[in-house]
């Protein structure tokens, strides 16, 4: 959440944005890309949680970007990708972090200087409604939210699902509506909707001949 709030001053549109909240996400590289947990416990917060990693990524990700604006953004995606690291350290700083790997496996410990049920009890809990506050103030303002790095699809499909059931009703049934029909409007609980494509919504029976020939295209 971090990331994508700090996009919202440092982005112009959907893919800086998308930019700067990667950076936020980047250093997980190395507890993603590893596979069991063995080695997700030895490898996590090694190769892509140390100060040669964040140095080198937000360069590497301007190559993607607009030329006249990388300058502009290059600040915020550094504060980004910081910003990853300085939760790590304050949330679950009892989980070492080497930021010389791999040329030095010391590990920083903010355990040491304070308390693991501190940090547990009231650091993790106190920085998640910090973050959450002004993340829904932006989903209600802004009319998208964190998803969106995954798309614009994803995001109005996540919107929509939490969003609609508080104030619509399913135009057939008179339900809890929790879709919208994305060709013709209509709002429509679980059991008449259909899939037509990849989080696309059509209503079962108004449209069904339709989406079954545009599923089958």
């Amino acid at each position: 959440m971090a990331g994508w709030l700090l996009s919202h001053w440092g982005g112009e549109d959907e893919a800086e944005r998308r930019a700067i909240t990667l950076m936020a996400i980047a250093p997980d590289a190395d507890g993603i890309f590893v596979l069991g947990p063995a080695a997700w416990r030895e490898w996590h917060r090694t190769f892509s949680h140390n100060i040669f990693w964040a140095a080198l990524i937000p360069l590497a990700a301007l190559l993607f970007l607009k030329k006249g604006r990388r300058l502009a953004l290059l600040p915020f995606l550094y504060i980004s990708i910081a910003s990853h690291y300085l939760l790590d350290v304050f949330v679950t700083g009892w989980w070492g972090l080497a930021p010389l790997w791999p040329l030095s496996r010391w590990e920083f410990l903010m355990s040491d200087y304070i308390p693991e049920d501190v940090m547990k009890y009231y650091i993790q809990i106190g920085l998640f409604i910090a973050l959450l506050i002004p993340t829904f103030y932006f989903i209600r303002t802004r009319g998208r939210s964190p998803l969106e790095v995954f798309g614009r699809r994803v995001d109005r499909f996540f919107l929509r699902f939490i969003a609609l059931p508080w104030r619509e009703y399913c135009t057939v049934c008179g339900g809890r509506a929790f879709y919208r029909c994305d060709e013709c409007g209509a709002t429509l609980c679980g059991r008449h909707r259909s899939f037509i494509g990849f989080l696309k919504i059509s209503c079962k029976d108004r449209h069904g001949e339709k989406s079954q020939r545009s599923g089958e295209s």
